[in-house]
């Protein structure tokens, strides 16, 4: 009967990192990508799915530092020149929200557009 214990724990703790993986990759966060660019981002409208986490990654293609701001996201990010930054974004209701490069906040929008 121990034995039989054994070899049915054995089994189990096998299949473990098989588990582990199938989820992470059923769980798979995707990355949205903009390109900052003078006043305008590349992608000036990203559509994301309601209820999922994801990441963007914003390339600053201009000399001067910029900053990412979505105030609805809580997200405030300087991004140096010439340089990129990812962030995390937790999953959110549908809806529309803005964000921006608070430096050149009246030019420089765009939109998350939660489906």
């Amino acid at each position: 009967m121990a034995s039989r214990l054994r070899l049915s724990l054995g089994i189990a703790l096998s299949a473990l990192p098989l588990l582990a993986a199938a989820t992470a990759q059923a769980e798979e966060i995707v990355t949205y990508e903009t390109t900052l660019k003078d006043a305008t981002f590349s992608v000036a409208e990203i559509k994301v799915p309601a209820g999922k986490p994801f990441i963007i990654k914003l390339n600053n293609a201009n000399a001067a530092a910029a900053e990412l701001e979505a105030k609805d996201l809580k997200i405030e990010k300087i991004v140096a020149g010439n340089s990129s930054i990812v962030v995390r974004v937790k999953a959110m209701e549908a809806g529309k929200y803005l964000f921006v490069d608070e430096y050149q906040e009246s030019i420089a929008k765009g939109y998350i557009i939660v489906e």
